[in-house]
């Protein structure tokens, strides 16, 4: 499954930032391909825009999200097979848990459930939050110097503006 379609605004860093995520989210692992069970599925990427959108995530959440599945993607076993969701089920996640260990004031599971519009019950999102964590061995800790590391691996490919961290600050 490949995910090339771009978005049209230039909101939380724009066309780069979302493709980069729904890229990163689906190269993971390999998933089954799509079913009549999961037909209603939008594409991952048009998803991905809608929360993001819904749900105000802020551009260090989202990256700090892509850090986590960057060590979600080293930890995993090359064997390692999942769902056709199972790319949404962990870009949700990544974004739950970083918005909730960089805020106080952090995405909530029931919200997440909400703004799927049904795609995912609350128990649903405590039960990814809960996989995504362990598969993460519960590290969440990131430093400056690796988000800048990776900032700094795949600055083409997000196209963010170098100076984007210091309009966040306060928000984290």
């Amino acid at each position: 499954m490949s995910c090339r379609v771009i978005r049209g605004d230039n909101v939380l860093g724009g066309d780069a930032l979302m493709t980069f995520t729904a890229g990163s989210c689906d190269s993971v692992l390999k998933c089954s391909q799509r079913s009549i069970n999961n037909s209603s599925l939008p594409n991952l990427l048009h998803f991905i825009k809608d929360i993001t959108t819904r749900s105000k995530v802020s551009k260090m959440t989202m990256v700090v999200g892509l850090i986590y599945v960057d060590r979600l993607k080293k930890n995993l076993p090359s064997s390692a097979r999942g769902d056709f969701d199972t790319p949404y089920k962990i870009f949700l996640s990544a974004i739950l848990v970083a918005s909730k260990y960089l805020s106080d004031h952090s995405l909530q599971n029931k919200t997440i459930a909400d703004i799927t519009n049904g795609l995912y019950t609350n128990k649903d999102v405590n039960t990814m939050e809960r996989s995504f964590l362990g598969l993460l061995k519960y590290d969440l800790w990131v430093g400056s110097d690796e988000f800048n590391s990776f900032l700094e691996e795949h600055r083409i490919e997000l196209d963010i503006d170098i100076n984007w961290t210091s309009d966040e600050e306060s928000d984290v």
